[in-house]
């Protein structure tokens, strides 16, 4: 028969494996979901970057005319 003291210490250790990788796996939850959010903010940023240099190169577009010394 085991020991039932080897085996209570055992458990214990387990339960506290488990805690500690909640505890990692709701961290690194916290950091994934950061980032997420972070990447939102600069795709949102690089859009509005893209409207603004479509627009400011429409602007300085320069005329299909010819040249009046032709």
């Amino acid at each position: 028969m085991k020991d039932p003291t080897a085996t209570e210490e055992r458990f214990t250790r387990l339960e506290i494996k488990a805690a500690y990788l909640e505890k990692l796996a709701a961290d690194l939850n916290d950091v994934v979901v950061g980032q997420a959010k972070l990447i939102d903010e600069l795709v949102e940023r690089l859009v509005r970057l893209e409207r603004q240099l479509q627009a400011s190169a429409e602007d300085r577009e320069l005329p299909q005319e010819r040249p009046p010394h032709y």
